[in-house]
């Protein structure tokens, strides 16, 4: 009798610190997912701000010394998750292919470099979602492009929200043309060359 009640009680326990973790762990997703979903909302918004300017002439240089220095951090973080993605994608395969790879090895390391770099640009993303960025038409395409390269990442990477990672890297591919079309439109020379330089650097 007395080993069915420690039995009992200690099931009831572990039930409980389960259901406590299941509940932090899930708020703790939910608040990921949302801010992915206000991140792509105000890049969204940027778009439209920058579709319909009041003037044309949208290279303004009132850029502050923060948003500077976090645009530099996301360039250069940018170049270092391409050369991971380089490293990591198999010869002739697909890239997700590659990263799935790093589970099959148990390739603890990349899979950590990988984790951490992509959460770093996805806060760093987020950060410029809330700026002005509109104004930066070339810096804003450059972001958006780096938000499609972590969204297949992290669609390989939390196989649970695989497909709210493919949804959103979609919608961040239909940025991308609007912007594309938006700036060819514009045709500033004097722009096209940083414009390479970026796109460049996120060529795998």
């Amino acid at each position: 009798m007395t080993d069915n009640i420690e039995e009992h009680y200690t099931e009831s326990e572990y039930n409980d610190i389960f259901n406590d973790w299941y509940e932090i762990e899930g708020a703790r997703k939910i608040k990921e997912l949302s801010r992915q979903l206000r991140t792509f909302f105000n890049y969204k918004a940027s778009v439209i701000r920058y579709r319909f300017r009041s003037s044309p002439n949208h290279a303004k240089n009132n850029t502050n010394t923060t948003f500077f220095t976090k645009q530099q951090e996301i360039e250069l973080l940018s170049h270092k998750f391409i050369i991971l993605l380089k490293k990591v994608k198999k010869q002739e395969h697909p890239l997700e292919e590659g990263i799935r790879a790093l589970y099959y090895e148990n390739d603890k390391t990349q899979i950590k470099q990988l984790l951490e770099i992509t959460e770093k640009l996805s806060m760093l993303l987020h950060y410029f979602s809330e700026e002005s960025i509109h104004n930066h038409p070339r810096f804003l395409k450059f972001v958006v492009s780096v938000a499609i390269n972590i969204c297949l990442v992290k669609k390989c990477m939390n196989v649970l929200f695989r497909e709210f990672y493919e949804e959103l890297k979609m919608n961040y591919l239909g940025l991308e043309g609007e912007l594309e079309s938006l700036l060819e439109e514009t045709k500033d020379v004097k722009n096209k060359k940083p414009k390479k330089q970026l796109e460049e650097m996120l060529t795998l």
